[in-house]
């Protein structure tokens, strides 16, 4: 049987570990996780967070303070979270935050476990280049239509979501040459 980290469980040491037995199991290493870095997704995702709150709050406002409620908030909350959601996955992405079954790679050896993280993105790239193509196809029929609160195009919201899907595409597949290229850890 093995760790988390691959190896076998009789190499294990406390140390190795980060925990002391004789403190019951807690981890004796008190310096935090390096914090995650931020990339344009992020920025991008959180200015999207911070309108989708104050749409929000405006709704609530207007509709249980002063009891006349206002008619564009409701679909435009709906709208920004569809674009949190793709953009926010986008920055996700970049992070390798994404979960996915690691049954197989718990039983191979580095070198493989290397080689089938790279497919295995290299197929997750694919299906969001993919998907981004069918968005941007929807896009391109409803272009003419706008929102029914709104005055904007229903083609806005795909192309943003296109984007987003494409940019996660991008890091997808990048983090697939970097694992057959070796460059990341295992």
């Amino acid at each position: 049987m093995n760790d988390d980290k691959g190896r076998p469980l009789d190499q294990v040491t406390p140390a190795a570990t980060g925990r002391d037995p004789a403190a019951g199991g807690a981890a004796i290493d008190p310096t935090p996780a390096p914090a995650p870095r931020w990339v344009f997704e992020d920025h991008i995702a959180l200015v999207v967070l911070i309108a989708l709150g104050g749409v929000v709050f405006a709704q609530f406002l207007s509709r249980y303070v002063f009891n006349h409620s206002i008619g564009w908030t409701e679909e435009s909350a709906r709208m920004l979270l569809v674009l949190l959601v793709f953009i926010g996955a986008a920055g996700a992405a970049s992070r390798q935050g994404h979960i996915y079954v690691e049954i197989l790679e718990l039983v191979l050896p580095a070198r493989e476990k290397r080689y089938l993280k790279g497919f295995n993105n290299f197929l997750s790239a694919g299906f969001f280049a993919y998907v981004a193509w069918l968005a941007w196809q929807v896009g391109q029929r409803v272009w003419s239509s706008s929102m029914s609160t709104l005055p904007i195009s229903k083609g806005w919201i795909y192309t943003i979501v296109t984007a987003a899907l494409l940019l996660m595409a991008y890091r997808l597949a990048r983090q697939g040459i970097n694992h057959w290229r070796g460059d990341t850890p295992s």
